[in-house]
């Protein structure tokens, strides 16, 4: 039974958890392609409060949270394709502001290359170099096996070596 002092803590952690993690997860749905990142990070915080009391323990929210931006980005995308198909569909509404800069950091040039990945070889990517995560929460955040995430992880950074040379490379 939830006393009034548990729910209290149980609110308090959740409160830390969005103030910590909300800018990070909005910048994880940007790199993994969505087009309203801050929607999708307030969609996933929505989700996590939702199932906040089922959860095992505290150090499970992170995780949970990660996924929830992976799912919903995939499912984003997936529909924004469908949506595309269709011919008589006006076109897509205008890049958001916060994806407009940070497409014209100095890296648009890693952005455009990371495009030229698959989806899972850019998630994984993102995961591992942004959010250095090892490959067994990569393998946690995207439900696949720790060797899949192993592998992928090589595929990927192989074929970005390919799209991507250095700058030594091009001298």
């Amino acid at each position: 039974m939830r006393t009034a002092a548990t729910e209290a803590g149980t609110q308090e952690g959740f409160a830390a958890l969005f103030d910590e993690s909300f800018e990070t997860m909005k910048r994880l749905a940007f790199l993994l392609g969505a087009d309203d990142p801050e929607n999708i990070a307030q969609e996933s915080f929505v989700r996590l409060h939702a199932r906040w009391h089922t959860l095992a323990g505290p150090d499970k929210a992170l995780p949970y949270l990660r996924r929830i931006v992976v799912n919903l980005c995939r499912t984003r995308l997936r529909h924004l394709r469908v949506v595309r198909r269709v011919p008589d569909d006006p076109p897509a509404p205008g890049i958001s502001a916060e994806a407009e800069v940070l497409t014209r950091l100095e890296h648009g040039s890693l952005r455009t290359a990371l495009a030229a990945l698959s989806e899972r070889q850019r998630r994984v990517l993102v995961l591992r170099y942004w959010l250095d995560l090892d490959h067994a929460e990569i393998a946690e955040t995207l439900g696949i096996a720790v060797g899949t995430a192993k592998a992928t992880v090589h595929q990927a950074l192989a074929r970005l070596r390919k799209v991507w040379p250095d700058e030594e490379d091009t001298r």
